[in-house]
């Protein structure tokens, strides 16, 4: 068996929480040279580790300007006490960001969630996203 059997490496990454975009690329290379772990880190190669903890750069260009609503299918999403947990939820593309003074979001601060570097987002489901005419913009 030749060493270069034992090593595995893969460059991975995480996901913006608000737009999906691959951020936070990282070399992983396993420490245990077998051909079993080799293979499994070689199959994770160009994949999602995770969600970030922070937003793209992009998303944070508007983090004092407004909250982003990110709009879920709700049957197809894990809830539990009402509350939309961030791995456990189905995504169906369309994000919105609104002015923070928009009057929804005085009555939803218990749904807002922070990245750690200060972007605002919450889930919304399709039929309040319609509601609020937001499934019209492009």
């Amino acid at each position: 068996m030749k060493t270069k059997d034992k090593i595995g490496v893969a460059l991975v990454h995480e996901v913006c929480p608000i737009c999906g975009r691959p951020m936070n690329e990282q070399i992983l290379m396993n420490r245990k040279f077998s051909v079993k772990l080799a293979k499994e880190l070689n199959k994770a190669n160009g994949k999602a580790i995770g969600i970030s903890k922070d937003a793209c750069d992009e998303c944070s260009k508007y983090k004092d300007k407004g909250i982003f609503i990110i709009e879920i299918d709700a049957e197809k999403s894990h809830t539990i006490n009402n509350k939309v947990y961030p791995r456990q939820i189905y995504r169906t593309g369309r994000i919105a960001c609104l002015n923070k003074d928009f009057e929804l979001f005085k009555d939803a601060k218990d749904f807002i969630i922070t990245t750690a570097n200060g972007v605002q987002y919450l889930y919304m489901d399709e039929i309040a996203y319609a509601k609020l005419g937001l499934d019209k913009c492009e």
